[in-house]
């Protein structure tokens, strides 16, 4: 209170609070008439039915549904109601950053004589909202230069400002803000604001990629129509395609299936499927449409079908290995998602080779690669003739010489946190990055796994496929964080390994270390071990989630490493960054 009077920052705080609340409830908010705040998608106006009401989806995450987030509850979902009218997503970009400006002098009146801080914080919040109208969508930092995307989905905004915010319990406050601030924007373009009149409540199936109604399969017909028609081979290789961006290579859909087996002590239970997989429920309705399983008395099971379809990829595995493995080979597309906090440093070496496949004829330049015979003897005789040469004479500008290439072998530890929070998505991410980075490149690739209170090499160095896939498939998420010993088990690996070249290790982690090594402190022992990557000069960088970012930033001081800093560890992330780190490293050896 000030004079007797209520502040605005008072206002945000209590209704922080209030939000706080109830979102941790997985509860909807209306907050006053036009605006709806929860941490869940929302069911569309419905203008047909009842006008003014919104459902809240409990069992559809914001995050999850419209960013592909792993992790819940990462995401708060404002949306702001009005009037069919088209709002360009820029203009309300500017709204909400002056008024995170005027909160942010209104919290702390000092920063008005320090801008570079007073932009820096402002900055940091713009970087955690985006903001979709009909016009477009966008991160708000990026719509500020007009930096406008187009919508995945034609009829998203056209009734409401869309806004999801990646803020945390005590940035609530700023919700109350951006949605005043919203609603002035809508106003002063001139569309009126639409009242919503109630909020509700309940679940909607998720919509994910329905194969089993695009693919026709030799033992399932089909009363669909305008299906195109394809060979039987290719459907069931379709299927196993869809399959794979699950379970991974042939021999872990065999797995799953085995869960489902008419041996009841080969089955694995849905949760500990869930733990190796991540979400499976999808994948066992669309095979129970397809007719590949079915409900028993003894609970889900292969049907003949099924176990067709089984011994199909056990014969064609070779033929389905190589689909598989040119689609784990592309590099994913759209946009990143990740923030490089720090520089990683090291020293690299370089390799020459002669690349046979070209020839260069520079007669004034210096040569020291290999002299092209057939190339160069052509070249003399085609010169001589234009020279008038009697006879074949070869002389310095018919040289022709092999190509020579420099380039930057990297041989890669993952470091993988195999706890308990990794199990699921996360394992079966960080498990398509390996398998992306050997089939990929030409160097070695090695996974360290550190959970519960130990650590163990899960594939030593290694450019066979049939190593790393198994070495993959024995590792199982569960327990706690024992991160210094997996550091040392990392370094060691490396130091003991004949001809690593260029080594980089990558930790990828969802947590902070719970388990000590030489003392009682955790934190303090992963540092310490930390420093051991530095010492041995080895090119470090993580990944992880911003709610570490304060102990990781210190844990990659202590290693002279890069920091990655991403929304979510999903595949594809994960891929980008690894690759961005090899080309930086590329473009560091050739200044």
């Amino acid at each position: 209170m000030e004079n007797g009077k209520t502040t605005s920052i008072s206002i945000a705080a209590s209704i922080g609070n209030h939000l706080g609340i109830y979102l941790n409830q997985d509860q909807g908010v209306r907050l006053g008439e036009s605006v709806v705040v929860s941490r869940k998608a929302h069911a569309k106006m419905p203008e047909m039915k009842i006008k003014g009401k919104i459902k809240i989806l409990t069992n559809l995450d914001a995050g999850q549904h419209y960013l592909d987030y792993i992790d819940t509850d990462q995401i708060v979902h404002i949306d702001v109601y009005h009037r069919k009218g088209i709002l360009n997503p820029a203009t309300v970009a500017h709204y909400i950053y002056r008024s995170i400006i005027g909160r942010l002098l209104e919290e702390d009146p000092r920063l008005e004589y320090a801008e570079d801080e007073l932009n820096r914080l402002a900055n940091e919040l713009a970087r955690k909202v985006i903001i979709a109208t009909a016009r477009g969508k966008g991160v708000l930092i990026d719509l500020l230069i007009d930096k406008i995307e187009p919508l995945d989905n034609n009829e998203e905004g056209w009734d409401h400002v869309h806004i999801l915010a990646r803020f945390k319990r005590e940035e609530y406050e700023y919700i109350f803000t951006i949605a005043d601030c919203v609603e002035t924007a809508v106003l002063d373009a001139g569309i009126p604001l639409a009242l919503v009149k109630e909020i509700s409540h309940g679940k909607q199936k998720e919509q994910k990629a329905d194969f089993a109604h695009s693919l026709k399969l030799p033992w399932k017909t089909t009363g669909k129509t305008g299906l195109m028609t394809m060979p039987e081979k290719e459907n069931v290789n379709q299927l196993v395609l869809a399959l794979a961006e699950q379970f991974g290579g042939v021999k872990e859909i065999e797995d799953f299936m085995e869960s489902y087996s008419s041996n009841i002590l080969k089955r694995r239970g849905l949760e500990e499927q869930k733990k190796r997989w991540g979400d499976v429920e999808h994948f066992v309705e669309q095979m129970e449409e397809l007719g590949l399983i079915k409900q028993g008395i003894l609970g889900k099971s292969l049907t003949r079908p099924g176990a067709k379809l089984k011994e199909y990829m056990m014969e064609h595995e070779l033929e389905l290995e190589t689909e598989i493995r040119r689609k784990i080979r592309k590099e994913p597309g759209g946009k990143t998602s990740f923030r490089k906090m720090e520089q990683a440093q090291s020293q690299s070496s370089l390799i020459n080779f002669t690349n046979r496949n070209k020839t260069i004829n520079d007669w004034q330049a210096h040569h020291s690669g290999n002299l092209a015979v057939p190339e160069t003897v052509k070249q003399a005789k085609i010169n001589g003739f234009r020279r008038g040469d009697e006879r074949f004479h070869l002389r310095r500008q018919d040289l022709h010489y092999q190509d020579i290439r420099t380039y930057m072998p990297v041989d890669i530890c993952l470091l993988m946190d195999a706890s308990g929070s990794m199990a699921g998505e996360k394992r079966q991410a960080a498990c398509y990055l390996s398998e992306h980075l050997l089939l990929s490149g030409k160097e070695r690739i090695a996974v360290v796994t550190f959970q519960e209170r130990e650590s163990r090499v899960a594939v030593p160095f290694t450019r066979n496929e049939q190593v790393l896939r198994h070495g993959l498939a024995s590792i199982q998420p569960q327990g706690l964080t024992p991160l210094a010993t997996g550091i040392v088990t990392a370094c060691d690996l490396v130091k003991h390994t004949q001809h690593v070249k260029n080594p980089l290790m990558v930790l990828i982690t969802d947590g902070i270390p719970n388990v000590a090594l030489w003392t009682m402190d955790a934190v303090n022992d992963a540092l310490m071990a930390a420093k051991l990557i530095k010492e041995n000069r080895m090119r470090f960088i993580c990944i992880g989630v911003e709610a570490n970012k304060s102990f990781l930033e210190k844990l990659c001081d202590a290693g002279n490493g890069g920091l990655y800093l991403v929304d979510d560890l999903n595949k594809n992330n994960l891929i980008r960054i690894v690759r961005a780190e090899k080309r930086a490293m590329n473009i560091e050896s050739h200044p």
